[in-house]
């Protein structure tokens, strides 16, 4: 899901350019750095979060916690060819309208756009690692000074449409000054009203805004849908991307299933022939090194009680009922997770993924009998793959838990954040609750975290009760480091809130 205009917008800061050709361009050094392939690797890399101590929480807790391999993220060779294609298309694509003429002369004049096509079998995350790779441009940039004068432009680095289900040239078009209003706040819609405008009269009006802002690059997905549309209208919109390419200079990219081959085989290939940077055609994943790399880094993400290892069997198990389709090994994975869970198994088994792929994917299987088959006819049959949700197999499973493991009143967030924290410190799990729990008994509300978990990890070492050891010796002070530290220093400290947990510092 891409950004809103406020999180994903920012004012111009100018960074040298290693290249001549790119500087005393406002529009090329307002963007990031250019990045080496191991920097746009962790650029790429979402990891959402993992807390091998949340294994033991209470099943409701770990529901919640699976969700978020939903936001898991591994940048393999395909998104980083996909990173260094756009940072080369949206400078090249700068390059011949530089909005301070006079400054940059020698590079003025007619530039052709490097734009490019994706094209792969439905469901292979195209739409996903591309966004991704956008996701690190600001996508509103507003200059207001450069070099020293006034310098007023609300940039728009890249502008991203899906091309409308009927092919509708005029729903792109609506589609465009929707996209550009929500990104700047503004007003176009109203002004190029299309209902009282045809898109002869709308087309030049894109191509002004176009300008007006800057747009470094046009991204139209779903490219397939103009198959859908009526006589002459998907020739007459290929056109009009090929006048944004050759006339303005704007990178197109587009993106389709394999549905949009036959489209793209015609006067729009010939056009960019010479001035592009070929197409990609991203297939599914191969069980090859990419998806070991896939499943090793995935596999972390683990909340069942006993830590399952990856296996060869377990490893090709998921390519078979996936297909190499990432969105549906992800989601296998954190389904058989749930099965596990609510069954008390606590173990991710191949029985347990083949039988969550045979209840979740019965709508998806003839495609993936297809994409098995290799045979490009059968696969082009399909327009889309069938999203998978993991929510409703969630609220199904949750019916198969014990009634204590979704009594949520058993046990309170901040309880459990407590157990956390003495699970941390190597306290078993049983031991760490029934130690929460006496650290909490008897107690009025309003306790905090640090000192619960100071009060429990004495309980669980057996060292005294404040009262106790206060009745015995008044000069005693429960925040006396001193006293804290008494048996196991680190440990203590970590409990007692004087230090941090993987650190040693004060």
């Amino acid at each position: 899901m891409m950004m809103n205009n406020e999180e994903n917008s920012r004012h111009a800061e100018y960074l040298p350019q290693a290249l001549p050709e790119y500087r005393g361009n406002p529009l090329i050094e307002a963007l990031p750095p250019i990045m080496p392939l191991e920097a746009a690797v962790e650029a790429l890399t979402v990891n959402p979060g993992y807390n091998a101590a949340e294994r033991e929480m209470d099943a409701y807790y770990r529901f919640h916690a699976i969700r978020r391999l939903l936001r898991y993220f591994q940048p393999l060779y395909t998104h980083i060819d996909i990173e260094q294609r756009i940072s080369c298309s949206i400078r090249q694509g700068y390059l011949g309208r530089n909005p301070i003429f006079a400054r940059n002369s020698r590079y003025l004049g007619k530039t052709t756009a490097l734009g490019f096509t994706i094209i792969g079998v439905s469901g292979v995350g195209k739409t996903t690692g591309v966004e991704r790779v956008l996701s690190l441009y600001p996508q509103c940039i507003t200059h207001t000074r450069y070099e020293g004068s006034p310098f007023y432009l609300k940039q728009i680095t890249w502008l991203k449409l899906d091309c409308p289900f009927d092919g509708s040239i005029k729903g792109l078009c609506i589609s465009f000054f929707n996209e550009v209003d929500r990104i700047l706040d503004s007003c176009y819609s109203q002004k190029f009203y299309a209902g009282k405008n045809t898109v002869d009269m709308l087309l030049p009006k894109m191509a002004q805004i176009a300008r007006t802002h800057g747009i470094g690059m046009l991204i139209i997905d779903e490219i397939q849908h103009l198959s859908q549309a009526k006589s002459g209208g998907s020739e007459k919109m290929l056109n009009f991307f090929v006048t944004l390419v050759n006339t303005i200079g704007i990178p197109v990219i587009l993106i389709g299933t394999t549905k949009a081959l036959p489209i793209l085989q015609s006067e729009f290939r010939q056009a960019r022939r010479g001035s592009g940077q070929g197409d990609l055609i991203w297939d599914r994943m191969q069980n090859d090194d990419s998806w070991d790399i896939l499943l090793r880094t995935m596999w972390k993400y683990q909340w069942t009680r006993n830590k399952t290892p990856l296996t060869d069997e377990l490893k090709n198990l998921l390519y078979d009922e996936s297909q190499g389709i990432i969105d549906i090994a992800v989601k296998l994975y954190a389904m058989a997770q749930i099965k596990a869970i609510s069954e008390e198994t606590e173990n991710v088994t191949p029985a347990a993924i083949r039988e969550v792929a045979a209840e979740k994917l019965r709508l998806v299987r003839p495609m993936l009998e297809a994409l098995r088959s290799g045979d490009i006819r059968r696969i082009m049959q399909f327009e889309d793959i069938r999203p998978l949700s993991i929510d409703d197999y969630i609220s199904a499973h949750i019916s198969r838990l014990p009634m204590n493991a979704i009594d949520t009143q058993k046990i309170s967030p901040l309880e459990e954040q407590a157990v956390l924290k003495l699970l941390e410190l190597d306290i078993p799990s049983k031991t760490a609750r029934q130690c929460v729990k006496k650290a909490i008994a008897g107690k009025a509300t309003g306790q905090t975290l640090a000192s619960i978990v100071q009060k429990a990890f004495k309980i669980a070492l057996g060292i005294d009760s404040d009262a106790n050891a206060s009745a015995m010796n008044p000069a005693y002070d429960t925040d006396d480091l001193r006293i804290i530290a008494k048996n196991n220093p680190h440990a203590e400290l970590i409990a007692a809130g004087a230090i941090v947990a993987g650190s040693d510092e004060w």
